[in-house]
């Protein structure tokens, strides 16, 4: 039963297993106008930080936490172009990696790219990653929303600890300081994967997306972020023009200020 923001709550492995099968149609295959263009918008704007800091001379990690079926390691790798770096994806959903690891060997080119099965709740998650070089530590599309909130600081923290002093943590979320406009125009696209909404899917006062099914996502201001990668670093907008206009449907957090 999932309620308000202040009760605790346990992510649903299974129900993440079962989402796997839609993901790609939702997500990385959705043709909606507003789905491409933050997806677009998004990667462009990780691929400029990533290439601001990911020097050719060093042998960096970009680890993206959440990963999914990696969708954003392989456009990364593409768009990067740089052998010496090494990308993870993190995922606990048996599924998503499964399809992660069917997607990477179709991959036109000699893949820097891997995927491992870890749950990003747990405690000593930094523990199973060590680098010989800087690291770049992900969680993107809003995945902080679905990790429970008595475990969101803790795996924020053990980001930045895997991230180490020379890396770099990145958050991307939904825009949560305008919750009742953007939430509708992300979600109603992403129906093959949410499969349904109720009509109280849309909880505007605890800024959450939840349905029946088990599905559920916080969505945060950004204040609440800053506060939680331990910053005061503005974040950059993800904006996506509706009708002329831009509008800004989520947001890129850093941990540090890069050059």
């Amino acid at each position: 039963m999932f309620t308000s923001e202040n009760q605790i709550f346990v992510v649903d492995h299974k129900l993440w297993d079962d989402l796997a099968v839609d993901y790609d149609k939702s997500v990385e295959d959705n043709q909606t106008p507003i789905i491409t263009n933050y997806l677009k918008r998004e990667i462009e704007i990780l691929t400029s930080i990533c290439s601001n800091i990911a020097t050719s001379d060093k042998n960096y990690s970009i680890i993206d936490m959440g990963a999914g079926t990696g969708r954003v390691l392989f456009a990364l790798d593409k768009n990067l172009k740089n052998n010496s770096l090494e990308f993870i994806g993190v995922e606990v959903s048996e599924p998503m990696l499964n399809r992660a690891n069917q997607k990477n060997q179709n991959y036109n080119a000699s893949s820097n790219i891997k995927f491992l099965k870890h749950d990003l709740t747990e405690s000593n998650l930094p523990e199973h990653f060590e680098s010989s070089g800087p690291t770049i530590v992900m969680c993107l599309y809003n995945t902080l929303g679905v990790i429970p909130l008595d475990k969101r600081q803790m795996f924020v923290d053990n980001m930045r600890s895997i991230a180490g002093d020379d890396g770099l943590t990145i958050l991307t979320a939904f825009n949560g300081d305008n919750f009742g406009f953007v939430a509708p125009k992300i979600y109603r696209p992403m129906m093959p994967m949410i499969k349904q909404i109720d009509d109280n899917s849309f909880d505007e006062k605890n800024r959450i997306f939840q349905n029946n099914l088990g599905f559920r996502s916080q969505w945060f201001k950004q204040n609440e972020l800053k506060s939680l990668l331990h910053t005061e670093v503005d974040p950059i907008p993800i904006d996506v023009k509706i009708d002329d206009k831009l509008h800004t449907f989520g947001n890129v957090y850093l941990d540090r200020k890069i050059k």
